[in-house]
This record gives C-alpha cells, sequence and structure tokens, in this order.
C-alpha cells in the first residue's frame, strides 16, 4: 500500500522534495581515491612536476612525494593529471568522475595507475602525446571506475609507433653509451697506465735525486772535514812555537870566497954577459956545455961575465901556502828577519838593507793552506824567495864540505 495516497495533497509535494534532496545529498558524499607511481627512465624524479586540472582549471601542482601519489577526487567532475620533466615527454591521464543517472554515490575502489616519462628525442614524433595516453570514467558494467578500453584502442597504433621509434632511440643511445663507456673506459686504463709511468719515472728520478744529494752529501762532509784538519793544522801552528835554531855554530852573513894559492915565482934567468946579449951565437955557445976531446973541431975557452938580473928573487914564506886578498870596498849587507802570527795567517817578513837600498821580503801562509810570496809589496815567486830572502840562511844550512 502507498502511503502518498493517504497523504493529503498539500502534504505529497514537500515529501517528494524532501525524498529528492536526500537522495542528492546522498550522491554528493561519494569519494574516488586515485594511487599513482611515477618513474623517469635514464633520470630522477627531481624537478618533475604533476599539474591536476579539473574541469579544465588548474587547481593544484605536485612537485613531493611523486613516486607515491594519493589523491582524492571530487565526484561528477573532469580532472586531467599532466606529468612534467624538462627534457623529457610529458604525459596525460584523464579522470572523468561523472556518475551516470541511476548510479548511488559511494566510496569506490581506489584506482591505481603508474606512469613513466622518456628523454624527448628531436626526431620522433610526440604528436600524439598532446591527448591524454589514457582516461578513466565510470563502467556500467562492473558499477566501478577503470580504463576507457574504446579510447585506448583509438590511440593504441599512435602510441605503439611512438614508443617502438623512442626504443629504437634508447637502443642507439645505450649502444652509444656503451661506447662512450668504452671509449671513456680505454681512456681511464690509458690514463691510468700514464700515471703509473709517470709515478715510475718520478720514483726513478727521486731515488737518483737521493743518490746524487746522498753522495754531494758525503762529498761535502768530507769537504768539511779536510776544511776542519786544515784549520786544526793551522790552529796548531799558530799555537805551536817556533822550532829552535840548528846546532851549526852560525856562520857570517858575507861568506868570503876561500883564498887562492900563490904560485911560486919562475927561477931567474941564467946571467949572461953583454958580449952574449948582443950575440946569438955568443950566447948560444954560453950556454952549451964544452966537451974538450970529443970533437976535432978547434975548442975555445967562454969567456963569463957576471950580470946583475932585473927580476928579483921571490921570497919563500915559512909556514904560509896563502895569502889572504885584500879588502875590497864592498858595503855589507843587514838582514832582519821577523816572524807575525795573526789568528788567521802567519806571516815572515824579511828586511835586507845594504847602504841605502832596502828590500823588504814576505812570505804569507794562510789557515787555509795557500801561502804566497810577496817582493817589495809585489807578489814574486818562491825560487825568488828562497834565492834572494833565504839565501844566505841556505847557505848555513848547507854541510861545510859542500862549502869547500
Amino acid at each position: 500500500m502507498n502511503p502518498s495516497r493517504y497523504m493529503p495533497k498539500l502534504l505529497r509535494w514537500p515529501f517528494m522534495f524532501l525524498l529528492l534532496l536526500a537522495a542528492a545529498t546522498a550522491q554528493g558524499q561519494g569519494k574516488f581515491t586515485v594511487h599513482g607511481r611515477l618513474k623517469i627512465e635514464g633520470g630522477d624524479l627531481s624537478n618533475t612536476r604533476v599539474v591536476v586540472y579539473r574541469n579544465g582549471v588548474k587547481e593544484k601542482t605536485i612537485s613531493e612525494n611523486l613516486s607515491k601519489l594519493s589523491l582524492d577526487l571530487a565526484l561528477n567532475s573532469n580532472y586531467v593529471f599532466s606529468f612534467e620533466k624538462d627534457g623529457f615527454v610529458s604525459k596525460k591521464l584523464q579522470f572523468d568522475t561523472r556518475l551516470p543517472s541511476g548510479a548511488i554515490a559511494r566510496e569506490y575502489t581506489p584506482f591505481e595507475f603508474a606512469v613513466s616519462l622518456f628523454k624527448q628525442y628531436d626526431d620522433v614524433n610526440i604528436v600524439v602525446f598532446n591527448q591524454p595516453v589514457g582516461m578513466i570514467r565510470y563502467e556500467v558494467s562492473s558499477g566501478d571506475f577503470d580504463y576507457d578500453t574504446d579510447y585506448t584502442k583509438s590511440i593504441q597504433s599512435q602510441l605503439q609507433q611512438a614508443l617502438a621509434e623512442v626504443e629504437q632511440k634508447q637502443k642507439e643511445e645505450a649502444r652509444n653509451t656503451s661506447s662512450d663507456a668504452k671509449r671513456l673506459a680505454a681512456e681511464e686504463k690509458q690514463r691510468e697506465k700514464t700515471e703509473l709511468e709517470a709515478a715510475k719515472q718520478a720514483e726513478a728520478a727521486a731515488k737518483a735525486e737521493e743518490v746524487r744529494a746522498d753522495a754531494q752529501r758525503k762529498e761535502e762532509e768530507k769537504r768539511q772535514a779536510e776544511a776542519r784538519k786544515a784549520e786544526q793544522a793551522s790552529a796548531a801552528a799558530l799555537v805551536a812555537p817556533p822550532p829552535p835554531p840548528p846546532s851549526v855554530a852560525p856562520a857570517p852573513s858575507r861568506v868570503k870566497p876561500p883564498a887562492p894559492v900563490e904560485k911560486p915565482a919562475p927561477p931567474p934567468p941564467a946571467t949572461r954577459t953583454a958580449s952574449e946579449r948582443s950575440s946569438p951565437t955568443s950566447a948560444n955557445t954560453a950556454l952549451a956545455k964544452p966537451s974538450a976531446g970529443q970533437d976535432s973541431r978547434r975548442g975555445s975557452s967562454p969567456v963569463l961575465v957576471e950580470e946583475p938580473s932585473p927580476v928579483a928573487k921571490a921570497r919563500s914564506t915559512m909556514g904560509e901556502d896563502h895569502q889572504d886578498l885584500p879588502e875590497t870596498d864592498e858595503q855589507e849587507i843587514v838582514r832582519e828577519e821577523e816572524l807575525i802570527i795573526e789568528p788567521n795567517k802567519v806571516m815572515t817578513v824579511v828586511r835586507l838593507a845594504q847602504g841605502v837600498q832596502h828590500t823588504e821580503y814576505k812570505k804569507v801562509i794562510h789557515k787555509w793552506g795557500a801561502t804566497y810570496y810577496f817582493k817589495n809589496g809585489e807578489t814574486c815567486t818562491q825560487q825568488i824567495y828562497d834565492r834572494e830572502a833565504m839565501g844566505d840562511r841556505l847557505v848555513d844550512a848547507l854541510p861545510r864540505s859542500k862549502m869547500e
């Protein structure tokens, strides 16, 4: 029995209005939830965004938690999700939440989807991606939301062609990437080899430098040791007293040559007479010894007349084998020698004076081993110094047998 038949007409229309209002309110309380996952082929989710349009108007942009996207969509609306990333092909999904007449608004089964974005290539036709790649709407047969298969079939061929071109490009890119990877690997291997060779060369150079530095250090230590030894010897020479003079008796500063042995005077010639001197024949006769009876010639008796000789007879001096030479007017040479000891050198100064003439000789011995000779302030040779400045000492130092 229909209760409205017994209601007054004035109450029948308000009751119908309330039923319609309750149905509309119940329909408005429905909800449709979607869960999505976004993937970037060959990249990451940085700088990726999802722009949500509702009924053709931009509602919001989502840039976080895109790997697990979850949204509650209002019923009886038309939503478009645009998945975007710079350098990649954008894709769209359409969600039509409008319910057909007679459908009851309720909480429908959550819808899950996955979208992947691939790199954009210049020579690949991507016009098909200007429209949604998928459409989700209410299916009367299932009483729930699902993909619109008719729409998917209408764009299936274009999607497959575009995806095939993209896959070919990806393979070429992979081959190029592999070639690049191999090239980079070869370059890296060559670089490592070069670095290894450079390291070996550097190590060899370092060893050679170490050996050279060690040899140089040893040479320097040897040189320093010799320098210290020479310095110690010089210091010892400076500290040590001068050697004592030789035990030989001192000789006069001027050595006189031995006096020559006087030769005996020649014997006086025989005395001849005036007649003998005047006649050579008589002289020869006087010198000849007569031999009587040995010759048949007539003999004659010579007459000898003694005449004094003009040559004086030599006097003999007993006990003397030579006589001294007369003294000459040569002036005596005065010699002075001075030893000067300083911290860095030892000097021997010899001064010779002969009348108004003065000559000065110097012998300088440095502690580092060098020896120099000077005559009157100018350098000279050791021979000149030994001959002129040390001549008397050299003579005095000679053995007596060599001086005679």
